[in-house]
């Protein structure tokens, strides 16, 4: 499910603003960052991996994101402002992940 989403979150931040949806252009620019790597974090974290290893990958791929919206032809810019969101949903998704993790019981 985290690769899932990993990918997802890769070509919706990569997507040009024209291919994308009116509806998601309308909704707060800071908030889609800060609730997309929260549950970045949390499914990272609810597959076993450290705390630490989430939150340093996390701020990477939030910046590798950002740095390619730069340079890529994609009529997308990249946003220190938007790294900082990146990173403190980050941080948000570790904090709520343990709850999660107990309201969410996965059996294999």
């Amino acid at each position: 499910m985290a690769i899932a989403w990993t990918i997802i979150m890769l070509i919706g931040c990569l997507t040009p603003h024209s291919d994308l949806p009116d509806e998601l252009l309308t909704w707060n620019d800071k908030g889609q960052h800060l609730s997309i790597f929260a549950l970045f974090a949390i499914l990272w974290r609810m597959t076993g991996f450290p705390f630490i290893t989430v939150m340093v990958v996390g701020l990477l791929f939030g910046a590798l994101i950002e740095v390619l919206q730069y340079i890529l032809p994609i009529n997308r810019s990249g946003d220190w402002i938007d790294l900082a969101a990146d990173f403190v949903g980050v941080l948000i998704g570790l904090l709520l992940a343990p709850v999660v993790q107990k309201m969410v019981k996965i059996e294999y």
